[in-house]
C-alpha cells in the first residue's frame, strides 16, 4: 500500500512539474528556467505546510504525508533539473543568469519553506 501511494503522488507530482514547466516556457521562455525554479518554490511551500500540518500538529495522516510528501512533492520538486540548469546556463556563458538561478531557488525556497511553517501553525 504504501508503494502505491508514493507511485500514485509521484506520477501526479512529475506529470505536473512537467505540464507546468511548459507552460512557464511557454509564457516566459526558456532564456530562463522559470518554470523549475516556481515548481521549486511550490514545493518548498508545501513542504513547509505539510511538515506543520503533518508532523508538529498530526493532522494528516502518515499515509497522506506519504502519498504528498514523498509521492507527490518527491516528483514535482526539481532540484535535480535546478542543477542541470543551472550548469547549462554557466556552461554557455550566461553567468548572471546562472548566479540569479541559484540565488532565487535557495533563497526564496528556504523563505517559502518558513512561510508554509508559519502559516501551517498559524491553521
Amino acid at each position: 500500500m504504501q508503494l502505491l501511494l508514493v507511485f500514485l503522488g509521484g506520477g501526479v507530482g512529475a506529470a505536473c512539474r512537467y505540464i507546468l514547466s511548459l507552460a512557464a516556457a511557454r509564457i516566459y521562455g526558456d532564456s530562463f528556467p522559470w518554470g523549475t525554479l516556481g515548481v521549486n518554490f511550490a514545493g518548498c511551500f508545501l513542504i513547509g505546510l505539510v511538515f506543520a500540518l503533518g508532523v508538529e500538529r498530526a493532522a494528516i495522516s502518515p499515509e497522506f504525508r506519504l502519498l504528498l510528501v514523498t509521492g507527490f512533492l518527491g516528483g514535482l520538486t526539481t532540484f535535480s533539473s535546478y542543477g542541470i540548469e543551472t550548469i547549462g546556463l554557466v556552461r554557455d556563458a550566461q553567468w548572471a543568469s546562472g548566479l540569479a538561478n541559484i540565488a532565487a531557488n535557495n533563497v526564496g525556497g528556504l523563505l517559502l519553506v518558513l512561510a508554509g511553517l508559519w502559516i501551517g501553525r498559524q491553521l
